[in-house]
């Protein structure tokens, strides 16, 4: 028995780096499938962050799209910068499986605001908000960063975690600019 603890934790181990997470006692497993924001570089380019938008700052909404097995009583979500190991508490927030908007089957988003409330590069704080914004079409300059979220999910018996970090090229890392300027509005949803 304990062999087969301690490989299910190596297994665990193994697939988290590759953005997948396994509840240790088998309640749950998840992935992440894709990592938008509200800004996109050019009209067919990757989603990013903007620190300032037409010389304002303002909030970057985010939406994490996820798949998951098993039951959730809550996911934690964060944003998690690629360049530092240094963790904020800001950059996170804790939301109940109810909060989650359903695609179908085991498929979720979670939509939030990553506000730069201080002026500082995203993000700053997590606002859970049900309402999407359209993705805006922009032109941007002087990257400073990039970020991927990580969720860590409570099934009622069991914690596990995964990110975006690892998925596939371009769509589970999002890198933030200074100044960004919005080109259009598309009719497309965060």
């Amino acid at each position: 028995m304990k062999k087969l603890l301690l490989g299910l934790v190596g297994l665990s181990a193994a697939l988290a780096s590759c953005g997948v997470g396994v509840a240790p006692d088998g309640s749950g497993d998840g992935r992440v499938s894709q990592l938008r924001t509200e800004y996109r570089l050019g009209a067919s380019g990757p989603f990013i962050g903007c620190d300032n938008v037409d010389n304002a700052i303002g909030s970057t909404q985010v939406s994490v799209y996820f798949s998951v097995s098993g039951g959730v009583q809550s996911v934690n979500v964060g944003l998690r910068g690629n360049t530092s190991n240094a963790y904020d508490g800001n950059y996170n927030s804790t939301v109940s499986g109810s909060q989650l908007a359903s695609l179908g089957g085991n498929s979720f988003r979670l939509t939030f605001d990553a506000n730069p409330a201080t002026g500082g590069f995203l993000p700053q704080a997590i606002v859970v908000t049900p309402v999407r914004d359209r993705v805006k079409i922009v032109t941007a300059t002087n990257k400073s960063g990039s970020f991927y979220a990580a969720l860590s999910v409570n099934t009622g018996s069991a914690n596990y975690s995964f990110n975006s970090r690892f998925i596939t090229p371009g769509q589970g890392n999002v890198d933030v600019y200074t100044n960004c300027t919005v080109q259009s509005v598309t009719n497309e949803d965060v």
